[in-house]
């Protein structure tokens, strides 16, 4: 499962706290042909995946899920925009795939 960096626990919170974004939203990760999108979603899709962590909610897309089972969403400030990046997770002994 995709875990949060805290520093995207914040930023996603921060982002979800809008006076314009309704309560139940979230951030949600999608796929593109071979890239992920990221936007602001009013309620996950029926099969999303959905993580909740520290006032952060993070939809993952049920094609995308399990290309991000090892990986961990971050983010970092561009000015006054956040940019979102993923990066993997070595599995328990090591490996990506913990095998």
């Amino acid at each position: 499962m995709l875990t949060l960096s805290p520093t995207a626990v914040e930023a996603v919170d921060s982002l979800l706290q809008s006076p314009d974004v309704p309560d139940d939203a979230g951030l949600r990760i999608d796929t593109a042909g071979d890239q992920f999108t990221i936007k602001i979603a009013d309620e996950p899709v029926p099969g999303d995946q959905v993580i909740e962590e520290g006032g952060a909610r993070v939809f993952v897309d049920s094609e995308a899920a399990p290309m991000l089972d090892n990986a961990e969403l971050h983010a970092r400030m561009e000015g006054n925009q956040v940019a979102f990046g993923l990066s993997s997770i070595p599995g328990e002994n090591g490996s990506p795939d913990g095998a």
